[in-house]
């Protein structure tokens, strides 16, 4: 079905059957750093031994297989067995392709889970520009005191502020872009469990 969120139009799909075929591995990685020698002088030397470090990333796909025999595979670390039945709901952009999972429950242990990993970036950075361009506006601003205080002596005080003002809001910005994909993701995944959870159609639809 198609729905609204943030003002654009997704389609989202879905199955609920059983867990078939599931497959866990791991995947290590290893880095080593070389070592060095650092003359302190007097003929002394500090050694720096090299360093390994490790990365071990754990993976799972599964089968997702309907009463009618419909499939999907699904891959995410979710605590599951074979024979556990599970309903699993992702989508995209209307006229994209699907972007990833957004809703995975295990019916069996009544567990669930929400991922906005899968969420379309249109979405998740809905807002972006315009909050863009309002701190561009204020760096513009600051840059422009900075400059015409800078070029008048007993202003070096407000050009100092000036330019205080400049790289704090460099910072502010940064935060307010991570809150506002915070929040977009938040309300997204909100409507997408809504609109399930309100259309007992498409819920009935899932074991097709």
């Amino acid at each position: 079905m198609d729905i609204e969120v943030l003002g654009k139009t997704m389609w989202i799909h879905g199955i609920r059957g059983t867990v078939r075929g599931l497959n866990q591995w791991t995947q290590t990685t290893t880095q080593t750093t070389s070592g060095s020698a650092v003359h302190t002088g007097g003929g002394h030397y500090v050694i720096n031994a090299p360093q390994v470090n490790t990365n071990t990333t754990r993976h799972q796909t599964f089968w997702v297989v309907a009463p009618s025999g419909r499939e999907h595979q699904v891959s995410g670390n979710y605590p599951l067995r074979d024979g556990h039945e599970v309903s699993v709901v992702w989508g995209g952009l209307k006229g994209a392709s699907a972007s990833g999972h957004f809703i995975c429950q295990n019916l069996t242990t009544g567990n669930g889970w929400k991922s906005t990993a899968g969420l379309p970036s249109t979405i998740s950075l809905n807002g972006m520009r315009k909050l863009t361009l309002q701190y561009v506006l204020l760096i513009i601003i600051c840059l422009t005191i900075g400059g015409i205080s800078g070029s008048v002596d007993h202003s070096s005080k407000l050009s100092a502020y000036a330019t205080a003002g400049f790289n704090l809001l460099i910072v502010a910005g940064f935060f307010h872009l991570l809150v506002l994909i915070r929040r977009n993701r938040q309300t997204a995944l909100a409507t997408i469990e809504r609109a399930v959870r309100d259309n007992p159609a498409f819920t009935q639809s899932l074991s097709a």
